[in-house]
């Protein structure tokens, strides 16, 4: 057998020894590449460990980046709540606010930026869908930079800030809101209320566009518990394909007359349920009618809401409160109130100092009792300021404060004008004045000052007071050198505290004394008061310098009005010649009295004459008013505001100029001009009369209004929501009852002095051209006009108006005229309540037939304003009530504008706007028609859709906010 393996085995032990430097190579070769594959893995390993921590790193850094926006974006948000637009603090504040738990890096980077100029857009979803916004832009940029490694990530988001104008819905109720006219009502324009809807109608009521309520919408019954066939069911509303539809009285969204398991709603309003068909009917109108909807809140009451707090909304229209102020602090009792000075933790805040109208951009006018109650007057302490502050009006001439000396008049003498000779009229301080109190007023202007995040004010009280403060007299009633026309005697006067003449008619006097004695002398159909009367032989002989027969000497019967009874002497500096007499060959000695007038809707707790008569001989009897329906009135000349305003008055050669002594014109080292005078597109006018509020709080201290003063509270009387009948006015003089002892007065008294009471309204005259103007083709050159007022206004004939190019049902808004001129301005009247006097209006009518309507006839009248204003309570009917067809009730939207006078059908035309944000505190007497306060007009009113543009809404607007969020972005 061969064997090969001895053989096989040496040449292997020889091939192996001839390659052992390959096997080193090759083994050599081999590690090498196994180490390269260990570096590679290494390397990647270390590559990915990188990449994992840089991810680690990056997320984190995003994670902070995402949690700095949020915070920012809350905080920004929140700005929003309570304020139309931010301030510059606001935003740094936003900006230096970092997220908890990221101390390692660095947001310092935080910016907040404006990204686009304000613009008008139509709103396309949710509540405000169809209105029109001003819309802002803005982004937030959030970059986190991790400090140790420098890793950043920014991230973005955009918003759209929108601003409603409150203006832009046709009726805007923020309590409940009622509807029940007997003519046809087809106003226009969007509806919503933050309580109920309560709809019924004799003829027609027409809604043209969305109607929401938050509550409920009541079909079958009124809020006093009337059944709806006491008006009809005749509502139509149309769809959102413009087509009218009919809803029922038995289908609302609760239903008296249909049970369904348990009540939805019972006292105070009626009992109801829920109306099974209601989603229905709802979806019949295809979203133009809802219930259950979201309010709609101002930013004040946010801001409250915020805090903790409860607001009324007629905080809006109240006086400030701030440093150099004072006010009621809520501690003491009506009849011993704490009066104190504001300090820095009961001032108002930010939010609710910008919402009042008190601190819009424009004048302000405040009268009080005493200078300490002036705004800016006070110390820290709550005496008054030893620096000049306002104007003393019934003390003497030169109103610092001082009283006249002995047997000198009182009143304060106005500054001289500069240039062309004008001279004004000394007011009659001795028919002003009042034992214990003085009177005081403050004119100021008013801006925001963004910087400093304060309102500024300048007091311009003696430069507007040199214009005058006297309503003129007619031509030819009165001698030695007083001229008339618009730039005559008193010619000039904005505010308006007396006049020489009330006429229209004249005043029976109850007094039976001879005629030298009267209060008042009759000539015509005018009413004077004659002082004294001189010879008019010779005819040079004036008041001034001959032997005067004294009239009226000391036969006052009662006190109870609380005037000055030395107010009858009638003192010489204050006597004009007048070209009237008692007796042949005697001129007449007049003087200048405060302005009056009656409301007999204050003045009578109740309208039906079988339940109480107030001629009969134990109330008023045939000749007395009462009290509480004597209003003192300030009147406000608008055409001469707008012609200050104009720069009618602003000096220069041949030009009048205002004084150059004032305090403003020292300060200023010139007189006060018309540029001056702030504006942000236009001017508020701001106005508050507190003379004779007694507690200091802004609210007449009489709800005892339904019954005669029976002390019991009944439903619709606690206006301020505070569990209690307020009528500690009658104890403290701030008030008056409607009958018993002193309650009324003769004409001939009431009309001529001014009384203690807190029954103050401001009125404005002249109005059919206001202040302002409207440029159709540069929108920021616009200017409008808003008047504003804790009382109530008193707007008497056509305002913003000269009538209306066609009659419809309704007139249409472009109809109104001026359209679109330089004359057509953006106007609202925020205040307590808002009357409408007509063109044919008559103080002394009012005073001579304060029960007969059909004897203060009205005219034909055409207004054009949003109105801001309360209405009154309204409740389950009870007895006592005020009488009338609707008892317990508001009167509705047809009664939202109060009337004084028979309108016999003639038209009221009026295009606006109809915003009801509070129940009146001063004028609070309940509604009443239709016996002796008023006769309906012939409602031709209308939606103006000119608020429909955002460019023409006038100054001080209230807005609602709405915040969208459009975007988010990585921008590294």
């Amino acid at each position: 057998m061969r064997t090969f393996v001895s053989k096989n085995s040496k040449m292997l032990k020889a091939l192996t020894g001839r390659e052992d430097g390959s096997a080193i190579v090759i083994a050599l070769l081999v590690m090498v590449l196994l180490m390269g594959f260990v570096v590679l893995a290494i390397s990647r390993t270390n590559s990915e460990t990188i990449s994992s921590a840089n991810d680690a790193a990056e997320t984190k850094a995003f994670d902070a980046s995402h949690a700095s926006l949020e915070v920012m974006t809350r905080n920004f948000n929140k700005i929003f709540e309570v304020k139309l637009n931010p301030d510059p603090a606001d935003l740094a504040h936003v900006e230096s606010q970092a997220p908890p738990g990221f101390d390692d890096y660095d947001f310092s980077g935080h910016r907040i930026v404006r990204t686009d100029a304000t613009q008008s857009v139509v709103m396309t979803e949710g509540q405000f869908q169809g209105l029109t916004a001003l819309r802002d832009g803005w982004r937030l940029d959030a970059p986190a930079i991790h400090e140790a490694t420098g890793v950043q990530v920014t991230l973005s988001r955009r918003f759209f800030n929108n601003r409603i104008p409150i203006f832009q819905f046709g009726i805007f109720y923020e309590d409940d809101l009622e509807f029940h006219p007997g003519p046809r009502f087809d106003f226009g324009g969007r509806v919503h209320s933050n309580g109920s809807i309560f709809v019924a109608a004799n003829t027609r009521l027409n809604f043209s566009s969305k109607v929401t309520a938050h509550d409920h919408i009541f079909t079958d019954v009124q809020k006093n518990g009337f059944p709806w066939s006491n008006w009809g069911d005749q509502v139509y509303i149309k769809d959102a394909s413009g087509v009218f539809r009919r809803l029922f009285s038995s289908e609302g969204s609760v239903l008296q007359t249909v049970p369904n398991g348990t009540p939805v709603t019972n006292s105070p309003l009626p009992t109801t349920y829920r109306n099974a068909n209601w989603e229905t009917v709802q979806a019949r109108y295809q979203g133009n009618l809802l219930a259950y909807q979201k309010t709609l809140e101002l930013p004040i009451k946010l801001n409250a809401n915020i805090n903790g707090n409860t607001v009324s909304l007629r905080e809006i229209v109240k006086r400030t409160k701030s440093i150099g102020d004072v006010w009621n602090d809520g501690t003491g009792t009506d009849t011993s109130p704490n009066i104190v000075a504001v300090n820095n933790s009961t001032k108002d805040d930010l939010v609710t100092a910008s919402e009042r109208y008190a601190n819009k951009t424009g004048i302000r006018i405040h009268l009080a009792d005493s200078k300490a109650k002036l705004p800016g007057c006070a110390t820290s302490g709550g005496g008054a300021v030893t620096t000049p502050c306002g104007v003393r009006l019934d003390g003497s001439a030169l109103g610092d404060g001082s009283n006249p000396a002995l047997g000198q008049a009182r009143g304060y003498q106005p500054q001289p004008m500069t240039g062309p000779t004008y001279s004004t009229t000394r007011l009659n301080g001795e028919r002003f004045h009042i034992p214990g109190r003085e009177v005081w007023i403050k004119i100021d202007t008013v801006a925001y000052d963004a910087t400093t995040q304060t309102h500024v004010t300048n007091d311009i009280t003696a430069d507007i007071l040199s214009l005058g403060l006297t309503e003129q007299a007619p031509t030819g009633l009165l001698r030695d050198g007083y001229t008339t026309g618009s730039d005559g005697t008193d010619g000039r006067a904005i505010v308006k505290l007396q006049r020489f003449v009330l006429g229209g008619v004249g005043i029976n006097p109850a007094h039976a004394f001879s005629a030298p004695n009267n209060y008042m002398y009759v000539s015509g159909s005018n009413n004077y008061v004659l002082a004294a009367r001189v010879s008019n032989s010779p005819s040079s002989n004036t008041c001034a310098t001959a032997t005067r027969t004294v009239r009226n000497g000391g036969l006052f019967t009662t006190n109870g009005h609380g005037f000055d009874a030395a107010a009858m002497a009638n003192q010489t500096a204050h006597m004009k010649t007048a070209n009237v007499s008692d007796g042949s060959g005697t001129y007449g000695c007049v003087v200048p009295f405060p302005i009056k007038m009656f409301d007999t809707r204050e003045g009578l707790y109740n309208d039906t004459g079988s339940v109480f008569n107030p001629t009969a001989a134990a109330n008023y009897g045939p000749a007395k008013v009462p009290w509480a329906g004597v209003m003192s009135i300030v009147d406000i000349d608008v055409n001469n505001l707008r012609r200050f305003l104009r720069g009618d008055f602003d000096g220069g050669l041949g030009v009048p100029g205002l004084p150059a002594t004032t305090p403003f014109a020292v300060s200023a080292g010139r007189p006060l001009r018309s540029t001056d005078i702030p504006n942000a597109n236009g001017w508020v006018l701001y106005f508050s009369d507190r003379r004779g509020d007694f507690d200091f709080d802004g609210e007449y201290d009489m709800e005892d209004i339904f019954g005669n003063a029976d002390g019991i509270l009944q439903p619709g009387e606690d206006v301020n929501f505070n569990g209690t009948l307020d009528r500690a006015g009658i104890t403290t003089g701030e008030a008056i009852g409607y009958t018993g002892a002193l309650a009324s007065e003769s004409p001939d008294i009431a009309a001529v002095f001014d009384h203690k009471f807190y029954r103050r309204g401001m009125r404005l005259i002249n109005g059919t051209r206001l202040p302002g103007n409207y440029d159709s083709t540069s929108p920021n050159n616009t200017r409008g006009f808003t008047v504003a007022s804790e009382n109530a206004v008193y707007v008497q004939g056509n305002y913003n108006a000269t009538g209306v190019a066609s009659y419809g049902t309704p007139t249409p808004a472009s109809d109104y005229l001026p359209q679109n001129t330089s004359e057509h301005i953006p106007a609202s009247i925020a205040a307590d309540a808002v009357m409408i006097l007509s063109n044919a209006w008559s103080d002394a009518r009012s005073f001579r037939y304060p029960f007969s309507k059909a004897n203060r006839a009205a005219s034909e009248t055409t207004v054009r304003f949003a109105l801001l204003t309360g209405d009154s309570l309204s409740s389950l009917n009870g007895t006592p009530n005020q009488g009338g067809g609707d008892p317990r009730m508001s009167g509705g939207v047809h009664n939202f504008k109060r009337f004084l006078e028979d309108w016999g059908g003639d038209r009221l035309n009026y295009s606006g706007s109809l915003i009801n944000l509070f129940n009146a505190a001063n004028n609070n007497g309940a509604f009443k028609c239709c016996d002796k306060v008023y006769g309906p007009p012939n409602r031709n009113w209308v939606f103006d859709t000119t608020f429909l543009n955002a460019d023409r809404i006038p100054p001080g607007t209230p807005f609602f906010q709405s915040i969208q969020i459009t975007g988010f972005e990585r921008r590294n």
